[in-house]
Order: C-alpha cells, then structure tokens, then sequence
C-alpha cells in the first residue's frame, strides 16, 4: 500500500515506522565492522591499523555518498535513488562476505558506505512533512533507530561473528537491504524533486549554502567534531578490548553496544527540550558528558564497570549534540532541505572519519592512551565551537 504525503500534513505511522527500520538497518551497515576488526586483522594475517582503514574507508565512502547521491534528491524521483541505493549496498555486502583479501574489504567498505546513505533522505523528508506539531518528535524517532542501528549493529555482528565466523554478518546484512528494498518499493510514494537546477548547478550550491548560512558552518563543525571523538571510541575498542584483563571474544564486544543503545533513550528525552533550552545548551552539556567519558575510559579503562559507564555517557552526549544541532540545519531552507542537510551531514562524516583515522594511529603508538587524548582533543574543539555565536539558534 503506498500512502500520500503532503508538506506539514502529517505522515502515516505505519509509514514512518517503516522508514525508521530502514534508517535503522541501513546505517548498520557502516558499523557491522566495528567488533570484527581484530578478527579480520588476524583473518588476513595484518596489523591493527590494516584492519582499521575498513571503518576510516567506510565513513569516507558515506561521505563520497553524501556529496555526489543526497543532492540528486533536489533533483530526481527519490523513491528511486533509494531503490537504487538499496540494491547496491546489497551487492556491496556480499562483496565483503565473499572478501578473498583486505584490500577486496576495502574497496567493498568504500562502496557500501557509499550507497547506504539513505537514512539521510529519510530525515528531511520525515521533517518536511510531518505536522508542525509533531516535528520534532517524529525526527527524534528516526535519530533514535539511526542510533538503534549503529550501536544495534555492533551486537549483532558481534553475536554472529562468535556463531559463524565474521562473514557470516554481511551475508545477513545484505538479506537486510534486499527486504527493505521490496517495502520501500511497495509502501513509499513517488517524491518528486523540488529543485530546477542541473546537478552541476545542484554541486556549487552545496557551497553557496555553506557561505549563506553562518549556523549551519558552526553547527556542523560542533557536531563533526564531537563524532570524531564518538568514533575516536568505537573504532579501537575491540582492539582494546583483546587486550589483559579482557580477552573479549567478537561476541562480548559487540555486547557493549547495548550498552550504547541507552543513549537512544536520551534522543527520546532531550527531543521536547531543544525549542525550550536551546542547541547551544544542549551542545555544551553534551560535549562536557563526552569529556567526562574520556576521563573514565583513562582511569577505568581494566574495569568492564567503567568501561561500560563510559561508553553509556559518550553516547548520550553525542546524542544531545547530534539531534539539537541536525534538527535545526534541516529547518534553514525548506526549498533546499535535502542539500543542507547534505552539508551537514558531510561535515559530520568528516568528522567521524578523522577521529577513526588518528585515533588508529595513535593506537598503533600510543596505544590506548593515545586514543583517549585524541578523543578529548576532538571534544575539547567540539567545545570551542560555542564561542562562535551564530544569529540563528
């Protein structure tokens, strides 16, 4: 059954619930690898930082997607492009199941991040066309199974990997996007594009926004920044976690995304607070609960009690950073929302992808506590951000 939507006038429920699994389990699909990174390092016989480069190319793979795929939204049927996405994210899982070496895993990764952007036509949509009223809420719905999906993901493949091998994951995954292929494809109405202009002229507008909009540089910085220390986390924990005292199998490391997925509850939480307190309350007291993170990750980080204590506040935080600040670039410009928000989110890709880069450099010489200085280094830049008082929001 496919539904009408309208702008403001609401969206169906059954609808929306479908475009919130979807967000869910496409952008799983950038962070299955996160658990089973020191088992494809021992996999392919290669170091740490080897195994790392699958999360740092799958971030830039989703920025490449960000860049070149989410502005066609302005401009082609996308009903279609996600269609499109969804079968090529399949074939790119099945390419890293099928893996013969790491480089065939890098490539893959670059592909599957790449074209599992579709979360990012899903937030604007769901914010320009629900009711006034229900807004905000509906868009925290999806933030809420976006971050469902990416700390999901990480149990799942951890579970899994322990069963049947790291494989096995993206075999699974790809009967995911197949799935939500056929429901999109029967459920979702033909949107057609807002926007008159050629891709060409749709490429240098991305630009011109970001020189328009003093908010949405300043917004996106805050948010990249503050991801780049969430991912400064993610990335090197299953190495540390191999470590003494641990010695975690893939199945207990992706555990400790349920640990994360309290942080859901917050976007839940803090979603009727924003219009009330403001972005920039919200960015600072989430970037201060991220230092604070930071400091148990140090002093705790033999504890599984601390350990776990850590991971539940960094994704709390970058939750209260990420929602506030998303939920207000998205409203900047109704007639170019899929491209500001394309803006936004590159930015914060950017962001996740740094933090995953140097934070694997610096274990692979520092060890953990160099990833902890980078990730209160990106933090503490997060928080400077909000010196810079922009005229909107």
């Amino acid at each position: 059954m496919k539904y009408e939507l309208r702008e403001n006038h609401g969206i169906p429920a059954p609808l929306l619930a479908l475009m919130a699994v979807a967000t869910g389990l496409s952008v799983a699909n950038c962070y299955y690898n996160q658990p089973l990174l020191g088992s494809m390092a021992k996999d392919f016989g290669v170091s740490d930082f080897s195994a790392s480069m699958v999360a740092t190319l799958t971030q830039i793979g989703y920025v490449v997607g960000l860049v070149f795929v989410i502005p066609l939204g302005d401009l082609v049927s996308r009903k279609q492009l996600i269609l499109t996405n969804y079968i090529i994210s399949s074939c790119a899982l099945l390419a890293i199941a099928l893996a013969p070496n790491i480089y065939w895993v890098w490539g893959a990764s670059l592909l599957a991040g790449a074209s599992s952007v579709m979360p990012q036509f899903f937030i604007p949509l769901v914010s320009f066309h629900s009711a006034p009223a229900h807004k905000v809420r509906n868009v925290g719905i999806i933030q809420s199974c976006l971050l469902i999906g990416i700390l999901g993901s990480r149990v799942l493949s951890g579970f899994l990997a322990d069963m049947w091998g790291w494989r096995s994951v993206y075999f699974v995954a790809c009967v995911f996007m197949l799935g939500c292929f056929l429901m999109i494809y029967k459920m979702l109405p033909v949107l057609p594009a807002h926007s008159r202009e050629n891709y060409a002229g749709l490429m240098k507008s991305l630009l011109r926004l970001l020189a328009k909009y003093p908010y949405l540089r300043i917004a996106s910085l805050r948010a990249a920044l503050a991801y780049g220390s969430f991912f400064a986390l993610w990335s090197c924990l299953a190495f540390r976690m191999k470590q003494e005292p641990f010695f975690a199998d893939d199945d207990i490391i992706g555990a400790l995304g349920l640990c994360g997925l309290a942080g859901a509850s917050t976007v839940v939480f803090i979603s009727g607070y924003i219009q009330k307190y403001g972005v920039r309350f919200f960015s600072i007291v989430g970037g201060c609960v991220i230092l604070a993170a930071w400091l148990l990750a140090f002093f705790g980080n033999d504890s599984y009690l601390w350990m776990i204590i850590a991971i539940l506040l960094i994704d709390a935080g970058m939750q209260c950073i990420h929602l506030s600040n998303q939920t207000s670039v998205v409203s900047l410009d109704a007639s170019a929302i899929n491209r500001v928000n394309t803006v936004y989110m590159t930015i914060y890709f950017l962001g996740g992808s740094a933090g995953t880069f140097v934070s694997g450099l610096f274990w692979q010489h520092y060890g953990w506590a160099g990833v902890v200085w980078t990730g209160i280094a990106f933090t503490v830049a997060s928080l400077l951000v909000n010196c810079f008082k922009p005229k909107t929001a």
